[in-house]
């Protein structure tokens, strides 16, 4: 029982921690997947995998995640009518597990970020099952630029990646969308403009006023889409 409450306070401890650093001193991963399809529950798989990093405010130009991955299933048609990756870009390729260790060493002690990131780490958890990477993914603390967006900006009328970027003057035509990593890209352009509002106008200087924000967030967001199912 006491080596339970040792895990407890120990845990509680690094949470605290956790909440407590400068945004400044975070290493921020942006990233993002392209999939069979849209359910993992029904045996849907990532086909690539794209992600970069930010650090004081600047993505590193130098850190590149940008991986396709063969799914080891076929791509139905509704899938590469928007990513374009077909059988024959990927039948060469490694499947997951092969990059398992890549992917968990460009992603380890950094917080993940993505536009509907549960999305991505549902797939991930699944995809690589019982690796180190599953186990990094189950634990590693993620920020939603959807919540945080809908944190910050509470009245928009979509969330949608490309409406932000449109309302926000966000540089996306340098980028493929519906790629993992040009969307990556674009994502980590949005997350800097957020986190400058957040610090600006907000006064968020750590990890835990981004959570909080994208708590709000949260809220905002299911009652946009509790109404838009009524309506």
């Amino acid at each position: 029982m006491k080596n339970i409450f040792n895990r407890i306070r120990s845990y509680l401890q690094r949470r605290k921690e956790l909440r407590e650093l400068s945004i400044d001193n975070v290493v921020f991963t942006i990233l993002d997947t392209e999939t069979t399809g849209l359910s993992v529950n029904e045996g849907h798989k990532i086909l690539s995998i794209g992600a970069v990093k930010i650090k004081n405010n600047l993505i590193i130009e130098n850190e590149i995640l940008d991986e396709l991955i063969n799914p080891e299933r076929d791509i139905p048609f509704a899938s590469r009518n928007i990513h374009y990756i077909t059988e024959d870009k990927i039948k060469d390729k490694p499947n997951i597990y092969q990059l398992e260790k890549k992917i968990n060493d460009f992603i380890e002690r950094t917080i993940l970020v993505g536009h509907n990131i549960d999305f991505d780490i549902g797939f991930i958890k699944k995809n690589a099952a019982k690796t180190s990477l599953a186990g990094t993914i189950k634990k590693i603390t993620s920020i939603d630029t959807i919540l945080l967006s809908a944190g910050l900006f509470p009245s928009l009328e979509s969330y949608e990646l490309s409406f932000l970027c449109d309302q926000f003057r966000i540089k996306t035509f340098d980028q493929i969308r519906h790629s993992a990593l040009g969307d990556a890209i674009i994502t980590a352009r949005l997350f800097l403009f957020l986190l400058d509002t957040a610090k600006s106008r907000n006064n968020v200087q750590n990890i835990g006023g981004l959570i909080n924000l994208c708590k709000q967030g949260r809220q905002i967001h299911s009652l946009m889409k509790n109404f838009n199912k009524i309506h």
